[in-house]
């Protein structure tokens, strides 16, 4: 029994099993630090659709009459709406106007005209009215109502800051979405914050634990 022992133990390469462990350990640990930096950049910015609220009942636009109609200057609307569009710069640092790629605006679609901006919040407090507009895009068919949506032009987004946009339109309800985002290194989240279902301490545990187990000591 001793000699069968000593032989066995001879012919295992003890320090190859434990670098090899270290190296396993290692590899796990940057992968999970390489995914985690992946999915969480310094950058971010989410915006999202907070209400798109019909000023009539849906009944009213099949074409039952009512008493209460709706213009805006000589224009009747037929189906007005009214959406509160938000952007945030959720991420970990400041998304500076030379970070809007050849100064293009960032441009958000309501698939319907865009009659007026009603009004806009920030939190914290910033002068943006000169930067949120309008724009409309005739494309190939002019004979249509333009879509429509609004464009911020290039500027200061400071860490946690929230922009609350209200617009009035006139058409069916159509998904929000974001049609120009020239911003460069930053990366664009829509859809309201959730959370995540993995932690890092959970991902970098199950990718060490898998490379350990496939050394040929434990096969």
């Amino acid at each position: 029994m001793e000699t069968l022992a000593g032989q066995w133990w001879e012919n295992v390469n003890v320090w190859a099993i434990v670098v090899a462990a270290l190296i396993a350990l290692l590899v796990g640990w940057l992968s999970a630090w390489a995914t985690l930096r992946a999915g969480n950049p310094k950058r971010k910015l989410g915006w999202w659709e907070q209400a798109n609220t019909p000023l009539f009942a849906e009944s009213r636009y099949a074409g039952q009459s009512g008493p209460l109609t709706v213009q805006l200057g000589n224009t009747h609307l037929e189906k007005p709406r009214i959406i509160d569009l938000v952007i945030t710069n959720s991420g970990k640092r400041d998304i500076t106007a030379a970070m809007f790629h050849d100064g293009a605006p960032l441009r958000f679609s309501f698939g319907a005209p865009v009659l007026v901006i009603l009004e806009y919040q920030s939190h914290p407090a910033a002068t943006l009215g000169q930067l949120i507009d309008t724009y409309a895009d005739i494309g190939s068919m002019p004979t249509r109502p333009p879509v429509g949506g609004v464009e911020l032009k290039p500027t200061l987004l400071r860490k946690g800051q929230t922009v609350t946009i209200t617009v009035l339109v006139d058409g069916d309800r159509q998904a929000t979405s974001c049609t120009d985002f020239p911003l460069i290194d930053v990366a664009e989240v829509a859809g309201q914050p959730g959370t995540r279902a993995a932690t890092f301490a959970g991902g970098m545990l199950g990718e060490v634990a898998g490379r350990v187990l496939s050394l040929p000591l434990f096969r």
